[in-house]
């Protein structure tokens, strides 16, 4: 494993772990729970870190994908946390939140799919041997279960709203 790395680059895996750790608790925990929010803006604070030192992390001496990909994530982020703090636009702003939060958490993934194949020698052995459709492969697996995700919640969104709206119509 090559874990040679400048203080940057620890500042930054150290930001990605506990953003991992901080989203997946985020996410199965139940949302705007006294439990949720502070773990919300934990990941928040994480997010905005490791994307922040992203752009200043340089392999190849140059800007590149992964360097757009830190732009467009603190743009998700900075989405999602401000439907959250508004509540605006007011019907639509929990299924902007969610779908902002799933994918930001997909981008951090993403990345950790590039880091794996990067930093783990006998990964990068296999990707060497059977080509980048395998990194490919991966990245699609895993868009595939953030887009289940994304739907799911979505869907349980809409049935909860719907629910409510039922029970506030149906008369006593």
């Amino acid at each position: 494993m090559n874990l040679d790395l400048v203080p940057l680059g620890w500042f930054h895996s150290v930001a990605c772990l506990i953003a991992l750790a901080a989203g997946a608790y985020g996410f199965t925990t139940s949302k705007g729970s006294a439990r949720h929010i502070p773990t919300g803006r934990v990941y928040m604070v994480s997010m905005i870190a490791l994307n922040l030192s992203a752009l200043g992390v340089y392999r190849l001496g140059v800007f590149f994908f992964p360097h757009l990909l830190a732009i467009v994530t603190l743009i998700v982020i900075a989405i999602g946390w401000a439907t959250a703090r508004t509540h605006w636009p007011r019907p639509l702003w929990k299924h902007i939140h969610l779908s902002a939060m799933i994918t930001s958490y997909y981008l951090l993934i993403g990345g950790g799919v590039n880091e794996v194949f990067l930093r783990i020698h006998a990964m990068r052995d296999i990707l060497n041997e059977q080509g980048p459709q395998l990194l490919g492969q991966a990245h699609g697996a895993v868009m595939l279960v953030f887009l289940i995700l994304l739907l799911a919640w979505n869907a349980v969104e809409i049935a909860r709203t719907l629910s409510r709206r039922r029970r506030l119509l149906t008369p006593a």
